[in-house]
Formats: structure tokens, C-alpha cells, sequence
């Protein structure tokens, strides 16, 4: 992700696969509405802004692989694709 917006997007969509409403969502998180409708329209708040920023200078992206809210299990990971890729 390079942008509050894309982060949005991204809340957004997880958000919707969950099936909660915002309202759901922000008490869940303890945090009031308003952010999560900030979050979700891509408002350029300073904390998620400038950490996008920096990131961005050092050519560094978030990018979900998937919407999903655990990882594999470490049995289900081959190791050896993994460093194949890396190397």
C-alpha cells in the first residue's frame, strides 16, 4: 500500500468480509466511529500519513498478501521456497 487511500481501501474491504459495520468495528478497537470513517476515506491522518511517507522514501510497501486475520501455521510453510526467493 502506498497511500491512505489504499489503506482505506484495504480496511474497507477486510471490514466488510468480517461483515461488522463501522460502529462494530470502532468498539471492537476501541476507537471512536469518526476514525474508522477517516481511516476508510483515505483522510491523510499524521500518524498513518507520515509513516506512508517514510516507507515510501525507502521504497518500502505494505501489501496484504490476503485479507486474512491469521497466518499459516508454521508447518504449512516451505522453507525452502522461501529462501529460494530470498536468495
Amino acid at each position: 500500500m502506498t497511500s491512505p487511500a489504499a489503506f482505506g481501501s484495504a480496511v474497507r474491504t477486510a471490514r466488510r468480509r468480517a461483515g461488522l459495520t463501522q460502529e462494530e468495528l470502532a468498539h471492537r478497537a476501541g476507537v471512536g466511529r469518526r476514525f474508522v470513517v477517516d481511516v476508510e476515506s483515505g483522510h491523510p491522518r499524521a500518524e498513518l500519513g507520515k509513516a506512508l511517507a517514510l516507507l515510501d522514501v525507502l521504497d518500502v510497501y505494505l501489501a496484504p498478501t490476503q485479507l486474512s486475520p491469521i497466518a499459516p501455521p508454521l508447518e504449512d510453510v516451505d522453507l525452502d521456497a522461501v529462501l529460494a526467493h530470498c536468495l
